[in-house]
């Protein structure tokens, strides 16, 4: 064994320096068993035709190929492999195995006793860590993200993934990571304690388990949050310049002593963020850099110490001041202007608000891998602001609401503001109690806010009711003193549809006569001339009418009126622009003697059963149903010669209602429209009054249809169930599959953004600025919609990081102004309208958001907490879309 060691020896430092196997195309791990004769393992290669022979010190052995096996081919990896399994004889000795796959490559072998290993991988190194990195905070703990240099795949094969070594103990898998499916180089670790310290190593790991060397320890400790913060100037005047001696900020960094660190200094950042007024623009504070030097300020500890500045940098909204003394962790440190200020270095944002505040940053000096760093995001209203109305309620009339509440007692107080579904109806505070809304449709709800505002325009919270307008009870919809339909005579239930012959005359003015077409083909004339009045033309028809025809020239059926043809479950808005654009079809001579048609037939069952099995074979546990009216509805100009022309697209959209059966589910329920080749395509509608009503384009087949499609990894009792029902029936989100939905999977910025897009209906005015989201991505067009609506932004100028799973306070914030965007409601809270338990955590520009996202029971949080850094999955991204 001697004589085969050393040979080895020579054999393997030629091997290594031989340049063939540095740019091998294969990596194998193979296992001779001399007092057996069995070879196995396995090779895997980027050629398909794969063979091996043994060298046994100058004389060469081959293998079969019945041992080798059978070559499988990968296609979506385009990757080729052999499970070798075979006998090839016993008392061999060889020193090398040779393997021809493309390219031929000559590997050592390991020996002990009579066993004989061949073990061959790529020569990839060890990635870099980059000396950043970036973090978040969760569960009083810092997640951090490590960069580092990727495996160049594109010189090496057989690359799988990375392992993350912490203090030399393995923390973390590429590969287990669900994440981060394979071989991401940016990751996100555990939760670390804060203030822990790390020594973080990455290795590469090829298909066979071969693993590089670790490369050089990153060191560093983790940033942590501070034990309290707040801001001084709490309450000050919108607009004030802070004065000598007054303070700015106070912070306790720790309750727990600082450890392994040698400092007699340290450094306090406050980056000033901009205020939010009102309507959600930002207002700066004023820094007057010309005046601002290190000794306006100074630091006064809780004992009375008063620590001086040594250092100043003011810069980009942020003033970094550095102190010559060791940083007491668990004192409370204040910042304020010292007297030898002017008076002129800072003024709080001229807004009166509850959304403004400094992010503060401690860190120990010199900077290094054992610096400590604190952090904090304090927030302060500026001015002052009423308290909300109290005992707001509503007294529902027909069409009406007529508001009431009491009255504030401050004595500073201008009045009040009055929003009706996020609309503004007092452009001005109003000094009275009540306010009267007329002009609204009865049964439906409205979300009505009353603010109090005092003459300074600091705005209270808001309270706010949902009322619905009502008939009164008894009048049968009509004035008071009138009588109603149905008074007195004891009639059964129903609603009949009215009968074109019961129509009362109309007023003086042009007239029109139609003509009705029943169902069995059947033509009658209606018995009262038509009019227009307040610009509609309506034409009720009973049941059993399939088509209305009407003179196409005259004076009523012109650009300004609309035709609305009203049935029981059956509505149609035709504006007077479409007929215009249906009557150019024909030269202006035939107008005289032709006729404009509009059908309405009801689909047959039969017809509609078979669409809808259809469509639902063609996705897994899915049940379509109709739920309502079904018509195929058409529009046509008929000259006298009988001949027929249709538009194939409106100029203008048409308005169409359909009636919903009564028990359909409303969530999974929607109007379809049905194609020629009988297929279905999704449209939704707006619920009101038991009518779906949508706007088209075009006239064809439409349906009320219920979609319930079900999940193998939802099951019924899910907490988030019937939100993922109703937003895959709404066609807001889908599966990610046929069967599953992955409800625990985490959401990415795209998919959340895709999600408001189809939620709001937002349609994209031009392609995305930012170089990460290419046009031929899915999600392109979902980006440059919710970022053009003001909904969502950038990570930066130039990237928006679709594939970056979006955290909990991010989604919030985009929920919320999604929900602004859709009502035009603004939201005014702070800190007293924040009840979430772990507020500090959240960032102070999604405090607002999240409070005002709770008030309106958009989000809940668990445990009374938010968990603002924790990322969203798709059941919870579901669940509070769904609540739009």
């Amino acid at each position: 064994m001697r004589k085969i060691s050393v040979s080895l020896a020579v054999v393997m430092l030629l091997a290594l320096s031989a340049p063939v196997l540095t740019y091998a195309a294969s990596i194998l791990k193979l296992k001779y068993d001399a007092s057996t004769g069995e070879i196995s393992g396995i090779i895997y290669s980027d050629q398909r035709d794969i063979s091996l022979s043994l060298d046994l010190g100058g004389q060469e052995v081959p293998v079969s190929s019945n041992v080798v096996g059978e070559v499988y081919h990968s296609y979506s990896s385009n990757i080729f492999w052999a499970n070798v399994n075979g006998q090839i004889g016993t008392g061999l000795a060889p020193w090398n195995i040779k393997v021809r796959a493309g390219k031929e490559n000559l590997i050592p072998a390991s020996v002990t006793g009579t066993t004989y290993d061949f073990n061959f991988a790529p020569l990839f190194h060890a990635p870099d860590i980059y000396r950043n990195f970036q973090y978040d905070y969760y569960n009083d703990g810092t997640h951090l993200f490590l960069n580092w240099s990727p495996v160049n795949r594109g010189s090496v094969f057989g690359f799988s993934h990375y392992k993350v070594y912490d203090n030399n103990e393995l923390i973390f898998s590429t590969r287990d990571n669900s994440m981060f499916p394979i071989t991401e180089r940016y990751d996100r670790l555990p939760v670390f304690p804060y203030h822990s310290f790390h020594q973080f190593q990455v290795s590469a790991v090829d298909w066979l388990g071969h693993e590089t060397e670790r490369s050089a320890p990153y060191m560093m400790r983790a940033p942590g949050l501070m034990k309290e913060a707040k801001a001084e100037y709490r309450g000050a005047k919108a607009g004030t310049k802070l004065q000598p001696l007054d303070s700015i900020v106070s912070f306790t960094p720790s309750s727990e002593q600082l450890t392994g660190v040698s400092s007699d200094a340290f450094q306090l950042d406050l980056k000033f963020t901009d205020a939010l007024d009102y309507d959600y623009n930002a207002v700066p504070y004023t820094l007057n850099y010309n005046a601002i030097q290190a000794s306006d300020f100074e630091l006064v500890k809780s004992d009375g110490t008063v620590i001086p500045v040594r250092g100043l940098t003011p810069k980009n909204k942020t003033i970094s001041l550095s102190f010559q003394q060791v940083l007491d962790s668990r004192a409370t440190y204040t910042l304020r202007l010292s007297k030898q200020a002017s008076g002129d270095e800072i003024a709080l944002p001229k807004v009166n608000t509850r959304s403004a505040g400094i992010d503060l940053y401690v860190e120990t000096l010199p900077e290094h891998a054992l610096s400590y760093r604190f952090e904090a995001s304090v927030e302060a209203f500026i001015g002052t602001f009423p308290e909300p109305p109290t005992g707001l309620r509503a007294t529902p009339g027909d069409g009406t609401l007529s508001l009431n509440w009491n009255r504030n007692t401050e004595e500073d107080l201008d009045g009040y503001l009055v929003w009706l579904d996020g609309k503004l109806l007092t452009q001005s505070p109003i000094q009275k109690t009540s306010f009267f809304i007329d002009g609204l449709t009865n049964g439906k709800t409205y979300h009505v806010n009353v603010a109090a505002v005092n003459k300074d325009g600091g705005r209270s919270l808001q309270a706010f009711i949902f009322p619905v307008p009502k008939v009164p009870d008894g009048s049968g919809g009509t004035e008071p003193g009138g009588s109603g339909p149905g008074n007195g005579n004891g009639g059964g239930g129903g609603v009949t549809a009215p009968a074109p012959a019961t129509l009362e005359p109309a007023p003086a003015g042009p007239a029109l006569l139609a003509t009705l077409v029943d169902k069995d083909g059947i033509s009658k004339t209606l018995g009262v001339a038509l009019r227009s009045e307040n610009g509609k033309v309506k034409v009720p028809v009973a049941e059993d009418i399939k088509q209305l025809l009407l003179p196409a020239a005259g004076e009523l059926l012109i650009k300004d009126n609309t035709l609305v043809i009203e049935k029981d479950d059956l509505s149609l808005a035709i504006p007077g622009q479409v007929l215009e654009q249906l009557k150019s079809l024909v030269p202006v001579a035939q107008l005289n003697t032709s006729r404009i048609s509009v059908g309405f037939a009801p689909i047959g069952s039969i017809e509609l059963a078979e669409d809808t099995a259809r469509a639902a074979s063609q996705s897994a546990n899915s049940v379509i149903t109709p739920s309502g009216a079904a018509f195929n509805i058409t529009l046509s100009l008929i000259t006298n010669d009988g001949k027929e022309s249709k538009l194939s697209e409106f100029s203008y959209p048409v308005t169409l209602k359909l009636k919903v059966a009564e028990g359909s589910n409303p969530n999974l329920t929607g109007i379809y429209y049905l194609n020629e080749l009988g297929g279905i395509q999704y449209l939704g509608g707006r619920l009101s009054d038991g009518y779906l009503t949508i706007d088209v384009s075009h006239l064809s087949k439409y349906a009320v249809l219920q979609y319930d499609k079900s999940f193998t990894d939802v099951p019924a009792g899910h907490w988030a169930s019937s939100a993922i029902k109703s937003m895959v029936a709404q066609h807001v989100a889908t599966g990610t599959s046929d069967t599953r939905f992955s409800p625990n999977q985490q959401v990415t910025r795209a998919e959340f953004a895709a999600f408001i897009a189809r939620k709001l209906n937002l349609k994209a005015s031009g392609a995305s600025d930012f170089t990460d989201v290419p046009s031929t991505k899915w999600y392109s067009d979902s980006v440059a919609a919710v970022v053009g609506a003001g909904i969502a932004s950038g990570q930066s100028e130039t990237l928006f990081a679709p594939d970056r799973p979006i955290s909990r306070q991010e989604m919030v914030v985009m929920v919320m102004k999604a929900y602004a965007y859709k009502y035009m409601l603004p939201f005014n809270v702070g800190d007293e309208g924040i009840p979430f338990a772990d507020q500090a955590q959240i960032s102070m520009w999604a405090k607002p958001y999240a409070a005002a996202a709770h008030k309106l029971e958009l989000v809940q949080g668990s445990d009374n907490k938010l968990e603002p850094n924790k990322k969203a999955t798709r059941a919870e991204a579901v669940m509070v879309i769904s609540k739009l």
